[in-house]
């Protein structure tokens, strides 16, 4: 049983927390924001090109006038985002390996006729 709730955080909860903290990420870097950049760059002058963006990984850099940058999105979030898809992708294989498993190396082709030999070149 202790697999199977497993398997269900690491391939449900795992990629929901991804996509959360993936939205929070967007929001408190004021990525999608519509104001104007100077109330979300306020520390220094900004310089001609003002922000840029990355989608993935996550990333909002204010630019300002004396070459320094400051990047709006938590540094919390791009791990977390990475941690939880890397948890979703192994517990997917390890769920699909556990269903290849459950199903017996006879389940695979079909059902077998008594005395036939399997796959790896063993009988029944």
């Amino acid at each position: 049983m202790k697999t199977v709730v497993g398997l269900v955080v690491g391939t449900v909860v795992a990629p929901a927390a991804a996509v959360v903290t993936y939205l929070h990420g967007l929001w408190v870097s004021h990525l999608l924001d519509l104001r104007a950049t100077s109330e979300y760059c306020a520390a220094k002058p900004l310089a001609s090109t003002a922000t840029s963006a990355d989608w993935l990984p996550l990333r909002h850099l204010c630019h300002y006038a004396d070459g320094t940058t400051t990047d709006l999105v938590p540094a919390y979030v791009n791990p977390t985002v990475f941690l939880c898809l890397g948890i979703t992708v192994m517990s997917t294989a390890l769920a699909l390996r556990s269903r290849s498993r459950a199903a017996g190396p006879g389940r695979r082709g079909g059902p077998r006729r008594p005395g036939e030999a399997s796959v790896s070149g063993r009988s029944r």
